[in-house]
């Protein structure tokens, strides 16, 4: 593959990297804007926790992104800053080859939105009144197509089984069951949400996930654009 096949408006994962150690930085989010040659590209200034992120000329950085179902990633150096369209823009010089890797990760984004979850008993599910238990409404910190990070009042176990539905808006809702595969507990200060949870997808429809891939991706633009 080659820079030239990458399209405009391709989501990408982006993060600063040194000879050492490529994963030295923070996952951000960025778009593929266009391509001068198979070496000189431009990206939108990548966005970490609703900002731009600052970044210096000289800087090296992985790109990663998803194409045909596949992972890809390769490495680039930020040659210029510019705005164009009111787009923040920056120029980049591939300096690696773009090589498909196994594993995928996911877009992350900050965002609270309206959710609801209650305990999957996995040493009954399936016996009548197992879907009888209280819904609990609460929001999430983040979300990504890999899982979402819920703010609690009360606290869930490590490895705990969930039944969740996330609201994207007031029409579209999504389903599926999640594992709790981290947990957080804060000072009292912290307000009434004391604890957080990860939760990765363990069930949920194809459809599903990729409208809430869709939805993160169309809420970065929008803030890239604002930006």
């Amino acid at each position: 593959m080659r820079i030239n096949d990458l399209k405009v408006g391709l989501k990408l994962e982006v993060r600063e990297c040194n000879l050492r150690d490529i994963q030295a930085g923070n996952l951000l989010v960025s778009e593929f804007e266009w391509a001068e040659d198979d070496k000189i590209f431009y990206i939108a200034v990548p966005i970490y926790r609703g900002r731009l992120y600052p970044v210096n000329i000289g800087t090296q950085m992985e790109i990663i992104f998803i194409m045909q179902d596949n992972l890809y990633s390769f490495v680039a150096k930020v040659l210029d800053r510019g705005i164009r369209n009111r787009i923040s823009l920056l120029k980049m010089e591939a300096l690696s080859e773009i090589k498909k890797i196994q594993r995928r990760e996911f877009f992350r984004f900050e965002c609270a939105l309206p959710v609801t979850y209650r305990l999957v008993d996995t040493q009954n599910r399936g016996n009548p009144g197992e879907n009888d238990r209280k819904l609990t409404k609460t929001y999430t910190r983040d979300l990504s197509g890999g899982g979402v990070c819920i703010r609690l009042k009360e606290k869930v176990d490590y490895g705990s089984i969930l039944e969740c539905e996330l609201s994207l808006n007031d029409l579209n809702k999504i389903h599926f069951i999640g594992k709790v595969v981290r947990f957080t507990i804060y000072d009292k200060d912290m307000g009434v949400y004391k604890y957080e949870i990860g939760v990765s997808f363990e069930k949920i429809n194809e459809k599903d996930r990729e409208r809430l891939i869709s939805f993160i991706f169309q809420e970065q633009r929008r803030l890239i654009k604002k930006g």
